[in-house]
This record gives structure tokens, sequence and C-alpha cells, in this order.
């Protein structure tokens, strides 16, 4: 049983929570398009290339860097730097 004094929150109409619904995902949409032209700028990925190609394209560039740290890391043990 419901006290009193508690108030009852009418649910929102259907049309209103699609156009919730909706504009969040205008917004996510737009910060991943933002993203994406973020990470196509630092990584060197050439031509106009889709989403998959990008992602693609990154974890080379991310193995790439890895390498590059340790062989960097080796020269720096090696010569006692």
């Amino acid at each position: 049983m419901l006290r009193p004094s508690l108030k009852m929150r009418k649910r929102p109409c259907l049309h209103t929570v699609g156009r919730r619904r909706m504009i969040y995902l205008r917004k996510n949409k737009t910060l991943v398009l933002r993203k994406l032209r973020e990470l196509k700028r630092i990584i060197p990925v050439r031509g106009e290339v889709g989403v998959d190609a990008v992602l693609q394209k990154t974890a080379e560039y991310i193995c790439f860097l890895r390498l590059q740290l340790l062989v960097l890391k080796s020269f720096s043990c090696l010569y006692g730097v």
C-alpha cells in the first residue's frame, strides 16, 4: 500500500521517450564521428577509408608503437643510457 505522501510519477508518453532517445543517439553519433575524425588525423591512413579500415590501421599502429618502444628500451639497456 502506498503512502499518501508519496507522489506517483507519471510515465512520459512514448512520443517523449522516443524523442529523448533520438536526441541521445544523435549526440552519441556525433561524438563517435568526432572521435573517428581525430583518430584519422593521428593514425597515418591514406585516402578515404571506412570505419573498419581505420580501426584496423589503429590496431596495427598501436602494435608498431609497442614494438618501437621495445626496441628503444633494448637499446637503452644495451648502451646503459
